[in-house]
């Protein structure tokens, strides 16, 4: 089934967000995990409003298994705050005109996970690849780590 078919006059494309906030996580619970993600980024997740709903949907790969929230707008500070605070935030639009593409996305980790739903094209394994590839397609880094940008202390939205 094309990725933005309709159902009797309801707009898919209308029901996911325009924009995803991709949050690369330079920390890991697991010891393996920060060995084996070589480089600064150890975890990937993202995070965008839906306009039409007024909410915010929140999707995070663990290796138990995927996370997605739902947040009214009003109540989405906390976790925006969760998802961003000490984390480098990537804004990626939307990809337009690209619905006849196929975009496979094999693994079974955060980063082709991620990589899949942004709608990214990328062979990426880990999150540091990932975020050269979100900034090599327009991506905007728009929060970066609070090291690297002291004036960035508030939790929650920018």
């Amino acid at each position: 089934m094309d990725s933005d078919s309709s159902f009797s006059g309801l707009k898919l494309e209308d029901c996911e967000p325009s924009d995803w906030y991709v949050a690369f996580d330079p920390w890991s619970d697991r010891r393996w995990i920060r060995w084996l993600a070589l480089g600064r980024f150890k975890h990937v997740s993202c995070f965008g409003f839906v306009e039409r709903a007024q909410t915010w949907a929140f999707f995070d790969f663990h290796l138990d298994r995927s996370r997605i929230f739902v947040v009214g707008d009003h109540e989405a500070d906390k976790l925006i705050g969760h998802y961003s605070t000490g984390k480098t935030v990537v804004r990626m639009a939307k990809p337009i005109g690209r619905e006849l593409d196929v975009n496979i996305s094999f693994g079974g980790w955060c980063v082709p996970a991620v990589a899949h739903i942004i709608g990214i094209r990328t062979s990426a394994l880990r999150p540091d690849a990932l975020f050269r590839q979100c900034l090599a397609n327009g991506g905007e880094i728009i929060r970066p780590e609070e090291h690297e940008n002291e004036a960035t202390q508030a939790e929650g939205r920018s």
